[in-house]
């Protein structure tokens, strides 16, 4: 199996969220090559999901009560196949603290803002965005693209 890190800053939106959706719609597709974790370049470990966040998947059937946001470690990089980052600068902050992993860094094919603080519009939109990077992203591992 292979394991997919999204990226984002505090880990307690959008990446908690990429990796909820990810794994969602792997389980549709009935594919088990793949999963999905997250983690965050400034967060503070142990941190739960955010409120918006979490309503937006539980509007999709989903829930990240579980969640617990962790920091970007070199053990973490270590362990996953391939890292996407939600926003470019996120990609720049990994490859230039671990640059032994910059070959497995990318980003979706546009930056995801950030929704904290922001109202259930405002999530609902991240999600929306997500899904449909994500769905591209997932054609592209099957694809062996990556």
């Amino acid at each position: 199996m292979k394991t997919v890190l999204f990226v984002c800053t505090g880990n307690t939106c959008r990446s908690p969220m990429a990796a909820c959706l990810f794994n969602a719609f792997c389980e549709r597709q009935g594919d088990h090559r793949f999963r999905a974790i997250s983690a965050g370049v400034q967060a503070f470990p142990g941190d739960p999901a955010s409120e918006g966040a979490l309503r937006a998947m539980k509007r999709r059937g989903l829930s990240l009560w579980w969640h617990r946001a962790q920091p970007v470690s070199s053990q973490l990089l270590e362990s996953v196949a391939l890292i996407v980052c939600m926003s470019p600068a996120h990609a720049e902050a990994l490859r230039q603290h671990f640059p032994p992993f910059s070959e497995r860094i990318r980003t979706f094919s546009q930056p995801i803002p950030d929704p904290f603080g922001g109202d259930d519009a405002v999530y609902e939109q991240t999600a929306c965005t997500l899904e449909a990077e994500i769905a591209a992203l997932y054609h592209l591992l099957s694809a062996g693209t990556f």
